[in-house]
């Protein structure tokens, strides 16, 4: 039973009304429940959970946390194609059929939409510094509680300061950001690179930036580089082959 992801049409939805499709218990208060279309964004992709409220006529609930198959089977948690799993602690007893209405905290998923995007504008930057994907390749990034992008590869130049300036001119700049699907044979036209494993049987959601380039991104995201604010490089680290850029805002 596959859950709409509301999310990736529109990063600044904040509610919804949807159908309860499945219902598991965790245990004493706790359950876990499938919904036809979601606000929630489901950890992954380096962007942490949403959390917030589901409300039913005769229940309500926290929800603490969210999955989709990539980050259930990382907890080898039983998962199919498509569904999102919402954990829930109430005292009543959510059922299917049910009509809930979903908020998210609003405050948290700003803030992770905000990192997310500072990572991608700092990948932009290294684009533009001649760096990415030529000499250090694009591994996976964290835009959690330590903010952090790894790069295959290691430079013996030191671009900290480089790497910021550059990166800022970009905030300054309020470049719009735009996300859309399209097919992978247009994202090849517009990427400043494509990772690999990218699925060729469907629609490829892009994230643009506004006169450089594009990437595939699943995440949430801001409208424009401006509103990320200033972004500092906290470090660049070198470790067994790898680059590893921490950066805050």
């Amino acid at each position: 039973m596959k859950t709409k992801p509301l999310y990736l049409d529109d990063s600044y939805l904040k509610e919804m009304d949807a159908d309860v499709l499945e219902v598991l218990p965790e245990g004493e208060g706790v359950f876990r429940l499938i919904l036809d279309q979601t606000v929630f964004y489901p950890m992954g992709g380096g962007q942490a959970t949403d959390q917030g409220k589901l409300e039913a006529d005769n229940w309500s609930g926290e929800v603490y946390q969210v999955l989709n198959k990539q980050s259930l089977l990382s907890r080898k948690l039983e998962n199919r194609d498509g569904e999102i799993w919402h954990f829930i602690k109430t005292s009543g007893t959510p059922a299917v059929g049910a009509k809930v209405h979903g908020s998210i905290n609003w405050d948290r998923r700003y803030k992770n939409m905000k990192l997310h995007s500072a990572g991608h504008i700092i990948d932009f930057a290294m684009f533009l510094l001649g760096l990415s994907p030529k000499i250090l390749v694009p591994l996976k990034a964290d835009h959690n509680k330590n903010p952090h992008i790894i790069y295959q590869g290691t430079l013996e130049e030191d671009i900290k300061q480089k790497l910021e300036d550059r990166t800022n001119e970009l905030v300054a700049k309020n470049l719009k950001l735009t996300w859309y699907f399209q097919p992978l044979e247009d994202l090849q036209k517009e990427a400043i690179y494509l990772i690999p494993g990218l699925p060729t049987n469907k629609p490829l959601r892009t994230l643009k930036l506004e006169g450089v380039g594009a990437v595939a991104d699943g995440g949430t995201q801001v409208k424009t580089t401006g509103e990320v604010g200033k972004i500092n490089i906290e470090s660049i680290e070198k470790e067994d082959g790898l680059t590893i850029i921490r950066y805050s805002i």
